[in-house]
Protein backbone atom coordinates (compact mmCIF):
# COMPACT_ATOMS: atom_id res chain seq x y z
CA UNK A 1 0.00 0.00 0.00
CA UNK A 2 2.74 2.24 0.44
CA UNK A 3 4.41 2.41 -3.30
CA UNK A 4 0.66 2.88 -4.19
CA UNK A 5 0.51 6.02 -2.36
CA UNK A 6 3.83 7.17 -3.37
CA UNK A 7 2.93 6.79 -7.12
CA UNK A 8 -0.08 9.15 -6.15
CA UNK A 9 1.76 11.53 -4.96
CA UNK A 10 3.99 11.47 -7.73
CA UNK A 11 1.49 11.58 -9.90
CA UNK A 12 -0.30 14.89 -8.74
CA UNK A 13 2.88 16.69 -8.24
CA UNK A 14 3.52 16.16 -11.67
CA UNK A 15 0.12 17.15 -12.89
CA UNK A 16 -0.17 20.33 -10.70
CA UNK A 17 4.10 20.99 -12.79
CA UNK A 18 2.08 20.69 -16.41
CA UNK A 19 -0.17 22.89 -15.09
CA UNK A 20 1.64 26.03 -13.92
CA UNK A 21 4.19 25.60 -16.57
CA UNK A 22 1.70 26.00 -19.18
CA UNK A 23 0.65 29.61 -17.96
CA UNK A 24 4.22 30.70 -19.73
CA UNK A 25 5.85 29.98 -23.57
CA UNK A 26 9.19 30.50 -23.21
CA UNK A 27 11.14 30.02 -27.05
CA UNK A 28 15.23 30.39 -26.96
CA UNK A 29 16.70 30.54 -30.49
CA UNK A 30 20.08 31.14 -31.83
CA UNK A 31 22.08 31.52 -34.56
CA UNK A 32 23.57 28.53 -34.66
CA UNK A 33 24.83 25.88 -32.49
CA UNK A 34 28.40 25.91 -33.44
CA UNK A 35 29.96 29.15 -32.86
CA UNK A 36 33.13 30.35 -33.87
CA UNK A 37 34.31 33.22 -31.69
CA UNK A 38 36.84 35.96 -32.87
CA UNK A 39 39.26 37.77 -31.42
CA UNK A 40 37.38 40.80 -33.47
CA UNK A 41 35.26 43.48 -32.01
CA UNK A 42 32.99 43.09 -34.91
CA UNK A 43 32.15 39.18 -33.91
CA UNK A 44 29.39 38.65 -32.44
CA UNK A 45 26.82 35.56 -32.04
CA UNK A 46 23.03 36.02 -31.97
CA UNK A 47 20.36 35.35 -29.34
CA UNK A 48 16.40 35.57 -28.73
CA UNK A 49 14.36 34.56 -25.38
CA UNK A 50 10.49 34.99 -26.14
CA UNK A 51 8.16 34.92 -23.48
CA UNK A 52 4.31 34.95 -23.44
CA UNK A 53 1.77 33.59 -21.48
CA UNK A 54 -0.17 30.61 -22.87
CA UNK A 55 -2.74 33.02 -24.43
CA UNK A 56 -0.04 35.00 -26.10
CA UNK A 57 0.08 38.27 -24.50
CA UNK A 58 3.57 39.85 -22.40
CA UNK A 59 3.83 39.46 -18.95
CA UNK A 60 6.76 40.85 -16.68
CA UNK A 61 9.78 38.47 -16.66
CA UNK A 62 13.29 37.93 -15.18
CA UNK A 63 15.88 36.09 -17.50
CA UNK A 64 19.21 34.65 -16.18
CA UNK A 65 21.86 33.74 -19.27
CA UNK A 66 24.28 31.19 -18.23
CA UNK A 67 26.49 28.61 -20.37
CA UNK A 68 26.77 24.71 -18.88
CA UNK A 69 28.68 22.17 -18.86
CA UNK A 70 26.83 19.68 -17.48
CA UNK A 71 25.26 20.92 -14.20
CA UNK A 72 28.82 23.26 -13.72
CA UNK A 73 28.06 27.05 -14.71
CA UNK A 74 31.23 28.32 -16.88
CA UNK A 75 29.98 31.23 -18.08
CA UNK A 76 27.74 33.72 -16.27
CA UNK A 77 26.12 36.03 -19.42
CA UNK A 78 24.05 37.96 -16.79
CA UNK A 79 20.39 38.87 -15.74
CA UNK A 80 17.50 40.80 -17.85
CA UNK A 81 14.69 42.17 -16.35
CA UNK A 82 11.36 42.78 -19.21
CA UNK A 83 8.59 44.90 -18.12
CA UNK A 84 4.89 43.64 -19.37
CA UNK A 85 4.22 44.78 -22.72
CA UNK A 86 8.23 43.59 -24.09
CA UNK A 87 7.74 39.97 -24.92
CA UNK A 88 11.06 39.31 -26.16
CA UNK A 89 15.08 40.08 -25.61
CA UNK A 90 17.34 39.97 -28.81
CA UNK A 91 21.26 40.29 -27.86
CA UNK A 92 24.76 38.89 -29.38
CA UNK A 93 27.83 37.77 -27.16
CA UNK A 94 31.13 38.60 -28.33
CA UNK A 95 32.80 42.61 -29.20
CA UNK A 96 35.57 43.08 -27.16
CA UNK A 97 34.29 41.46 -24.03
CA UNK A 98 33.84 38.45 -26.18
CA UNK A 99 32.81 35.16 -23.47
CA UNK A 100 32.87 32.39 -25.60
CA UNK A 101 36.98 32.80 -26.08
CA UNK A 102 36.89 31.67 -22.51
CA UNK A 103 34.86 28.62 -22.70
CA UNK A 104 35.68 24.78 -23.73
CA UNK A 105 35.98 24.79 -27.20
CA UNK A 106 34.91 21.46 -28.88
CA UNK A 107 32.92 20.55 -25.73
CA UNK A 108 28.97 20.17 -25.65
CA UNK A 109 27.94 22.94 -23.96
CA UNK A 110 24.31 24.42 -23.27
CA UNK A 111 23.39 28.12 -23.63
CA UNK A 112 20.82 28.30 -20.72
CA UNK A 113 17.98 31.16 -20.01
CA UNK A 114 16.55 30.49 -16.89
CA UNK A 115 12.89 32.31 -17.21
CA UNK A 116 10.66 33.83 -14.17
CA UNK A 117 7.57 34.93 -15.01
CA UNK A 118 4.02 34.58 -13.40
CA UNK A 119 5.14 32.67 -10.25
CA UNK A 120 6.61 30.23 -12.73
CA UNK A 121 10.34 29.03 -13.74
CA UNK A 122 10.92 27.60 -17.04
CA UNK A 123 14.25 26.94 -18.38
CA UNK A 124 14.95 26.40 -21.82
CA UNK A 125 18.57 25.03 -23.26
CA UNK A 126 20.65 25.76 -27.15
CA UNK A 127 23.12 23.40 -27.06
CA UNK A 128 26.27 24.42 -28.46
CA UNK A 129 29.38 23.10 -29.31
CA UNK A 130 32.00 26.68 -29.82
CA UNK A 131 34.58 25.70 -32.45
Amino acid sequence: MIPLLALTIVAVAAASEKKTAGRIRVTLTAKNHYPRPRNDPGWQWGYCVRITTAAGKSVASTIHLQILMGATRVAALGYVSLRRGYDHWCATIGGEDNVLLGVPRGKKLVFQAVVRADGVTVRRNWPIVVR
